[in-house]
C-alpha cells in the first residue's frame, strides 16, 4: 500500500464491505468474504484525482464522456474546468455529477455560460458573471470546488487583466480557489503570479505558450518562484498544446516540481491524443525525475487539500468511502509524447490494473 496522505508504504490487507474501508493490517481473515482481489505485484493508493477534465459531454463544446475513461485508469474523482458557468451549472449537477459513477466535481467558470471555443466566453466581459459564479460554489459545495478563467487572448481578448481580478473578487467572495488557464495572454507572467492568492491554481503550468513560466533563456522566472514560494499552486493540466518536455525539465531543474498533475482531456483532443490517459501522464513524471510516492501524492493527497476536500479524499483511512486505485508497473516498450513533437520511448509504463469506486471494482484498461 502507498499512501503519501499518511506516509505509509507497506504491505497491508485492505478490508471493504459496502463503500467503505474497514479494515488495514498486515493480514485479514478471509472467512466470509464475498470476493478476495489478489493484487500482489501492485501499488494500492488512494483513488486518483483529475484535477482538469472537460466532462460537461452533450452541452459544453469541451465536453466528452470522461466517466468510462477515468474508472479504468485509477481515477475516482475528476474536476471538470469551467465547462459550467453560473446558468447551467444545475445542467451539470444533474447530467454529469449525479449520472456518473466517478466522483465529478466542478470549478464553475467565471462567464456564464461556461469555457467556449468560437466565440471566446469572455471576449465580451457582459458575459462574466462573479455574482453568479459565486453563488453558484457557494449553494452547492458538494459539487462546486472553485472559480475558473481561461486568460488566453482567444477566450479573453483585450480584457486579461479585468478578467484575472474579477475571477480573485470571486473567489473571495465564495472562499474558494481560482484556477487561472495560462499560455499566449495578453498579460505578463509576472502579473498573473503576483495578482494570485495562496491557494489559487496556475493550470497548464509547463505551457510552451507564451508567456511561459520559463523566460527567453530557459530560467524559472523569478516571480514564478516567490509565488509558489507563498502557496500558488500550479497544475499541470496536459492537454494537447500545454506539454513540453524541454520545458518541463527546465522548469524542474530550477526547483519548480508540479503540485499537481492533471490529463485536461477534453471532447476537442482529436486524432493522435498525446495525453492517453492519467497513469500515463504519471509516468512521463517518472521519467523526468520524480518518485512514484510525489507523482500519486500529486494526482491524490495534494488536489484533495487544494479544495479543502482532504478530510473526504486522498487518502486511504479506516471508515472513508472505498475510493482505491490498484496501480502496476508494465514491461513494455511505450513511447511517450509531448505536445510540440517531442518522443521519448521508455521500457516501462505505469497502468491502472483495478479501480474501486465506492466500494465498486472496475477493470483497468491496463
Amino acid at each position: 500500500m502507498l499512501n503519501p496522505a499518511s506516509g505509509l508504504q507497506q504491505e497491508l490487507d485492505v478490508g471493504i464491505a459496502g463503500e467503505r474501508i474497514t479494515a488495514l493490517a498486515s493480514t485479514l481473515p478471509r472467512e466470509n468474504t464475498k470476493k478476495v482481489l489478489d493484487v500482489r505485484g501492485c501499488y494500492v493508493t488512494p483513488g486518483l484525482i483529475d484535477f482538469h477534465v472537460h466532462s460537461y459531454w452533450g452541452v459544453n463544446p469541451y465536453g466528452f464522456n470522461a466517466d468510462p475513461i477515468c474508472l479504468a485508469s485509477g481515477v475516482t474523482t475528476a474536476l471538470d474546468a469551467g465547462s459550467a458557468g453560473p446558468v447551467n451549472f444545475l445542467g451539470f449537477k444533474k447530467l454529469v455529477y449525479e449520472q456518473s459513477r466517478t466522483r465529478m466535481l466542478a470549478f464553475v467558470a467565471l462567464a456564464q455560460h461556461g469555457v467556449l471555443n468560437d466565440p471566446g466566453e469572455l471576449e465580451n466581459l457582459k458575459f462574466a458573471d462573479p455574482d453568479g459564479a459565486a453563488q453558484s460554489v457557494s449553494d452547492a459545495r458538494n459539487v462546486g470546488v472553485g472559480i475558473k478563467v481561461r486568460l488566453h487572448k482567444k477566450s479573453v481578448g483585450d480584457h486579461g487583466r479585468e478578467a484575472l481580478r474579477m475571477a480573485v473578487r470571486t473567489g473571495e467572495g465564495c472562499k474558494a480557489p481560482v484556477m487561472v488557464h495560462i499560455g499566449n495572454t495578453g498579460i505578463s507572467m509576472e502579473e498573473i503570479v503576483d495578482t494570485l492568492r495562496p491557494g489559487d491554481v496556475v493550470t497548464h503550468c509547463y505551457t510552451p505558450q507564451k508567456p511561459s513560466i520559463v523566460d527567453e533563456k530557459g530560467r524559472l522566472r523569478e516571480a514564478v518562484r516567490q509565488a509558489h514560494e507563498r502557496g500558488v499552486i500550479f497544475d499541470v493540466g496536459h492537454a494537447n498544446g500545454h506539454f513540453d518536455f524541454a520545458l518541463v525539465r527546465q522548469a524542474i531543474g530550477d526547483g519548480l516540481l508540479p503540485d499537481i498533475i492533471s490529463t485536461d482531456l477534453h471532447g476537442r483532443m482529436g486524432a493522435g491524443n498525446p495525453v492517453v490517459d492519467m497513469p500515463t501522464t504519471l509516468t512521463k513524471f517518472l521519467n523526468l525525475g520524480l518518485s512514484l510516492e510525489q507523482v500519486v501524492a500529486a494526482c491524490t493527497t495534494n488536489p484533495a487539500r487544494v479544495i479543502g476536500w482532504q478530510d473526504r479524499l486522498g487518502n486511504l483511512e479506516i471508515g472513508r468511502e472505498a475510493d482505491i486505485a490498484v496501480l502496476q508497473f508494465v514491461d513494455e516498450p511505450t513511447k511517450l509524447r509531448d505536445c510540440v513533437g517531442g518522443e521519448w520511448n521508455v521500457n516501462q509504463r505505469l497502468a491502472a490494473r483495478w479501480t474501486i469506486r465506492r466500494g465498486e471494482l472496475f477493470q483497468g484498461k491496463g
